[in-house]
């Protein structure tokens, strides 16, 4: 029983010291690029999208058209009911027509493309396309199959005006951080040569990175969720804004759908003061404390910088990775090409949480400690 327990006690420290094992490379040359964590993104759109059922693409459905140069794209959606895959049916382009919605007259339409042609192009969806022959400014085109289709199927109908003088303008947060119920995000509709409209009746959609549909509002320039955010950082995939606007422009309605992801961070680990030590003939070492909130594997990017002929150098980059639970300490072995005297720091730190996909860039200054010798 003694010699069993020995032997359990000895797997345990060794894996436990395996565990804790630091992965170590140093750059061949100092690290230039730009550490900063993406904050904020921009994006714009010359298309909308929607999803509509086979009930109301019988009845009609009012596709917003206001160039020559458009195609409007309709296909199939799968949809899951009970754990079942139901697939609706093929549409028929000999059944699918554009009617005006005042005068319920048949609209030209200049050209068609059916599944093959499709296909052909790429679009391996079932997807069928057609292109109205005259676009009016007072026109309301609706978008109407004569097929008797499922009532419960859904269909993508996705209009595309490559080239639009409006386009629906987003500018948004990238990161929600932890207690943050709300996310920035300013939409516009840019008119070329004329000034931006503010995009009013804006209708969200927010996929979790599960795919779940969360319920949100936009007010006052934000996203406001109303409930917490669960996934933490981007190993699952980012959570996803849908964004639908129509904004009434010169007495046509442009309706405009955008897409942005963002990811939902959580301080999973901090920092505290670095140290640096001298270990002679050029090498060094710097000891960083630090503390993380989830079990996981972490790692660290730093440059160490120093003195050469009086001025301020970055003299080696580092990068170190380690599984870490609770409090810990990362060890930078630096081994430095260029004679250097003090005071040396850890500048361009980078911490990252490996298992859930999350940079962090300390703003904080870090001295360096007692260094022998200097």
């Amino acid at each position: 029983m003694k010699y069993t327990l020995t032997l359990s006690a000895l797997a345990m420290m060794t894996s436990a010291a395996m565990a804790n094992e630091q992965t170590i490379y140093q750059w061949p040359n100092v690290y230039q690029g730009d550490n900063t964590s993406l904050q904020q993104l921009t994006k714009s759109s010359h298309e909308y999208w929607q999803t509509v059922s086979g009930r109301e693409l019988k009845q009609g459905v009012a596709v917003h058209v206001t160039q020559a140069d458009h195609l409007i794209r309709v296909a199939p959606k799968a949809r899951f009911d009970s754990g079942t895959v139901i697939k609706p049916q093929q549409l028929q382009m000999d059944k699918l027509q554009l009617r005006d919605a005042k005068t319920n007259a048949t609209l030209a339409l200049k050209s068609i493309a059916a599944q093959q042609q499709m296909h052909q192009a790429g679009f391996k969806d079932g997807s069928v396309a057609i292109q109205l022959k005259n676009v009016s400014a007072q026109g309301k085109p609706m978008l109407q199959s004569t097929q008797p289709l499922g009532d419960d199927d859904q269909y993508l109908v996705h209009v595309v005006e490559k080239g639009s003088p409006y386009a629906l303008k987003a500018h948004a947060d990238f990161r929600v951080d932890e207690q943050q119920r709300s996310l920035a995000m300013d939409l516009s509709m840019a008119q070329q040569g004329n000034a931006s409209k503010a995009a009013n009746n804006v209708s969200l959609r927010v996929h979790s990175p599960v795919d779940e549909q969360l319920s949100a509002r936009y007010a006052n320039g934000k996203v406001i969720f109303s409930q917490p955010l669960q996934h933490v950082g981007a190993a699952q995939g980012f959570y996803e804004i849908e964004a639908d606007t129509t904004v009434n422009i010169n007495g046509q309605q442009v309706k405009r759908t955008i897409k942005l992801p963002f990811v939902y961070s959580k301080d999973t680990i901090t920092m505290k003061t670095a140290k640096v030590s001298a270990l002679g003939n050029n090498r060094f070492q710097a000891s960083v404390p630090v503390n993380v909130s989830d079990e996981g594997r972490y790692a660290i990017r730093a440059t160490l910088q120093g003195m050469v002929a009086g001025k301020a150098t970055k003299l080696a980059t580092v990068e170190v990775a380690k599984e870490i639970k609770g409090v810990d300490t990362f060890n930078l072995p630096f081994d430095v090409a260029t004679a250097a005297t003090g005071p040396f720091k850890l500048v361009d730190v980078e911490l990252s949480d490996h298992t859930r996909m999350l940079k962090f860039t300390p703003t904080q200054k870090f001295v360096k400690g007692p260094v022998a010798g200097f």
